[in-house]
């Protein structure tokens, strides 16, 4: 398929869409990226690469959605953010040398993880059980979930909402702002890394984008008003489609 027919950039932006609403509102949007970039013919190496310039504009739109109401603790989230950083950038080094096959069947075993999780404990997000790590810990948790998300991405947003939500006592709502803001800071580092690899596709990268400005901005709306009920559900659903799916293809 043709990356720059009219007919493959509008899927990609509606793709972009919904998987910016749901990266902000819940995560797992990559999980729907991902599969699409790899249909319309990109490498799938090149496809994670390219979907960290969609990443990195739905964040920062719903940052700023958030900042103008308050919802941000800047000197709070800096703390979360610099070993999160750290992490992404050994994440993606070895992403970028990784073999295709091995990416492929990690990422489906981490999703289908995190799938079997959810449904086993799911009021872990009602009541985030646990005492509340140390600084130490903490930053050894952020560092070990940003290798992960530089190395990947997909399904990060649900590693980052529980070590926030249980590990460190937030409630739901509060985990989503500081998970957004912390992906959009390591992301700038991770796609500056896969650039200069000369792995993005911009092209498909700038209408993937355009999706996720739209999908992320109705995303924080929705995000302020709803319950964590409601976001868990969407959580839920996300994570049992995508994990399903990534295991099919993994193994197929």
């Amino acid at each position: 398929m043709e990356i720059g027919s009219v007919f493959t950039l509008i899927l990609i932006m509606l793709t972009g869409i919904i998987a910016g609403f749901l990266n902000v509102t819940a995560g797992g949007g990559t999980i729907l990226t991902l599969p699409i970039l790899d249909f319309i013919g990109l490498d799938l190496g090149v496809a994670n690469a390219t979907n960290r310039v969609s990443i990195l504009f739905q964040n920062l739109s719903a940052i700023r959605h958030y900042h103008q109401h308050g919802k941000i603790d800047w000197k709070e989230a800096a703390v979360y953010i610099l070993p999160a950083v750290a992490g992404a950038v050994l994440g993606t080094l070895s992403a970028v040398y990784m073999p295709s096959r091995a990416f492929r069947i990690i990422a489906a075993i981490s999703i289908f993880s995190m799938g079997i999780l959810l449904v086993a404990k799911p009021r872990m997000w009602d009541t985030p059980e646990g005492t509340p790590l140390s600084p130490h810990k903490r930053t050894a948790a952020l560092f070990l979930v940003g290798i992960y998300g530089g190395f990947l991405q997909a399904g990060v947003g649900f590693l980052l909402i529980w070590a926030i939500s249980g590990g460190c006592k937030k409630k739901l709502r509060e985990a989503n702002v500081l998970k957004i803001t912390i992906v959009a800071f390591y992301t700038m580092a991770s796609l500056v890394l896969f650039a200069s690899f000369g792995m993005v596709n911009w092209t498909a990268a700038f209408a993937l984008a355009f999706g996720s400005i739209i999908g992320g901005n109705a995303g924080a709306r929705f995000n302020l008003k709803a319950n964590d009920r409601a976001i868990r559900w969407i959580l839920t659903a996300v994570v049992l489609i995508s994990s399903i799916k990534m295991m099919i293809g993994a193994f197929r």
